[in-house]
């Protein structure tokens, strides 16, 4: 199947790429403590930090069903949590487009028009950036950070400035049209046509109801990584921990690398570093809090993926 094929070719390029970045990076922060600070973590620890990250998926699932019943698609919440999960297969390209090829499975598996299930999954892009934001925006009244202040400056400016494009009536037909001339959209969606859902989906009440989902989701997601911290004994409380990892988070999604690679670690390390954490200390956070996140995100996305494809 071709849509396999291209799954399954972008992830083995980007575990390779991944694989032997994580291999320099633990190299230079000194394997062999590295090593011992994973051999201290207790076992429960890690089912809780599983656990929190699954959790967050749920709700973030059901974000998804939810911006799917506002524009009139109401799916069984089984069916959508699992075409939720597969398109964690992809989200470690770059700012997690990839997520976008759940709109072949809403179309496959639930007869979802692809020009609704593109406006569901944008917005929902949209509001994590909107969610990150507003925690960071949070924990900067306790802990200010010229980093983090610069963050936020970028991301309002893009969250503003995407806004008002998908209030113009113009701009969604115009993406539309420059989406159907892509090779695999034209393929696969040869329907693909504007749709009201844009508009819909971006009043005020709307956007309120996703923000607020996705901040629960994300906010879950901050606690999984205090609950990693606190597995390496490390303690720097909720919210600065949270705006460490948001800050790296943002920094890696603007660069357009796959899932930020390089750039979210090597700016977690050194907002660490700037704790006063030892070098291997940080970086024992940075590499569990990746694989406990996106890794394990990915690995749950090709799972779902492969029982989608078998039963279609």
């Amino acid at each position: 199947m071709q849509l396999l094929e291209i799954i399954k070719n972008r992830i083995i390029w980007i575990v390779f790429a991944t694989v032997i970045f994580y291999i320099v990076f633990i190299l230079i922060s000194d394997a062999e403590k590295i090593s011992k600070d994973f051999s201290q973590i207790k076992p429960e620890f890690l089912i809780l930090i599983f656990l929190l990250v699954f959790l967050s998926h749920i709700v973030k699932s059901f974000r998804q069903k939810e911006l799917l019943n506002i524009i009139g698609e109401k799916i069984p919440f089984r069916q959508n949590f699992f075409i939720y999960m597969a398109g964690l297969s992809l989200i470690n390209t770059p700012g997690g487009v990839g997520t976008f090829i759940k709109s072949y499975y809403l179309k496959e598996k639930a007869q979802v028009p692809v020009e609704k299930s593109i406006s569901v999954i944008f917005w929902e892009r949209y509001h994590d950036l909107l969610a990150g934001t507003a925690i960071i925006l949070s924990s900067l009244v306790f802990y200010f950070s010229l980093i983090s202040i610069s963050l936020i400056i970028i991301s309002s400016i893009i969250l503003i400035g995407v806004y008002l494009l998908m209030r113009m009536q113009s701009f969604p037909l115009s993406l539309y049209k420059k989406l159907s001339k892509t090779r695999f959209i034209s393929k696969n969606f040869p329907d693909l046509g504007p749709s009201e859902s844009f508009s819909i989906l971006a009043n005020s009440k709307n956007m309120t109801k996703g923000w607020l989902l996705s901040g629960f989701g994300w906010a879950i997601d901050s606690l999984a990584v205090y609950v990693v911290f606190l597995a390496l004994n490390v303690d720097l409380g909720y919210l600065l921990t949270s705006q460490i990892y948001f800050t790296s988070l943002g920094y890696g999604a603007l660069s357009l690398l796959p899932g930020g690679i390089g750039v979210h670690e090597s700016m977690q390390d050194f907002l660490l570093l700037r704790q006063g954490l030892e070098l291997h200390v940080a970086s024992s956070l940075v590499v569990l809090s990746r694989l406990s996140t996106i890794w394990f995100a990915t690995i749950l996305g090709i799972f779902f993926t492969r029982f989608a494809i078998r039963r279609q």
